[in-house]
């Protein structure tokens, strides 16, 4: 099971008792899974790894609430083959455990542990909880730069609904053809460096040096940000280009992939207001 600092914890089987003094004693720990045939595959711990949003709940939709939305963040277990690692966050607590993953199945190695933490403005931690203890099986499904992973329970049913993005695509080296529909001069040379996974970007913001953060929303399909921006202090003929960049990465909200070779960043009205191109990356040394 992964390993998480956890302070003061607790099973879910309790936490729920606990929650819910109508709940029937706690139930007994989950069998092992050697019990239990499961298909695995690393194709199927692929399919669900990554960092999911919450977005629906027993067919309730979520009312968001700063940061305590619930999020599921799934890694392949690194002593156990075909299963995931899980750290989920309730809106207050955060869960670990391990599943087997099949086709379709999700089967617990063991039983979750819960950190302890009380939360005043955590609507949805009992909810989320209930809903973890029942979940058997899963599906994915995928369209454009979205996924949506469905956790269920033994009768199909879906307990929860989650939201991923799939930016993947934005990793590498881009030049910037089009800020705010005007092209950029070639005397600019505006180019960057998207790098999803360590949330970066570094590059020419056509004058000066550029390094910032990427922050992934993902209470927006395909929501991206870029913040903490910051620059060399040169001045130079196309500035003016520069500091319409800047500018503009500040208003970006989302993303969009155009084919191979060309992504759209977009404001919070959907409009493409920096248009990229792909290059080689050694072009930026």
């Amino acid at each position: 099971m992964a390993v998480m600092s956890l302070g003061s914890c607790s099973t879910i089987n309790n936490i729920i008792h606990r929650q819910d003094k109508n709940a029937p004693a706690p139930a007994a720990p989950v069998a092992p899974v050697s019990e239990t045939t499961v298909v695995s595959s690393n194709q199927s711990v692929k399919a669900i790894s990554g960092e999911w949003a919450v977005i629906e709940i027993n067919g309730r939709e979520l009312n968001i609430n700063g940061d305590n939305r619930p999020t599921f963040t799934f890694t392949a277990a690194p002593d156990v083959a075909g299963a995931v690692s899980m750290i989920a966050f309730n809106g207050c607590n955060y869960l670990n455990g391990t599943y087997l993953v099949g086709e379709k199945k999700l089967v617990p190695q063991s039983e979750l542990i819960s950190s302890l933490m009380a939360c005043p403005d955590a609507p949805y931690e009992y909810e989320v909880n209930q809903a973890l203890a029942k979940v058997t099986e899963y599906s994915v499904e995928r369209e454009g730069g979205m996924s949506t992973l469905k956790l269920m329970d033994d009768t199909g049913r879906a307990v929860m609904v989650l939201r991923n993005h799939t930016l993947s695509y934005l990793n590498g080296a881009w030049k910037v053809l089009r800020i705010d529909n005007k092209t950029v001069p070639a005397s600019a040379d505006v180019k960057v460096v998207i790098d999803i996974q360590s949330r970066t970007i570094h590059g020419n913001a056509g004058c000066n040096l550029l390094n910032g953060e990427i922050i992934l929303n993902l209470d927006v399909a395909a929501g991206i940000e870029f913040g903490n921006l910051r620059t060399t202090r040169m001045m130079c003929p196309d500035i003016e280009t520069e500091q319409a960049f800047l500018v503009a990465l500040e208003q970006v909200k989302a993303a969009a992939n155009v084919d191979a070779d060309h992504a759209s960043l977009l404001n919070d009205k959907d409009e493409v207001i920096i248009s990229l191109e792909r290059i080689d990356p050694a072009s930026m040394e």
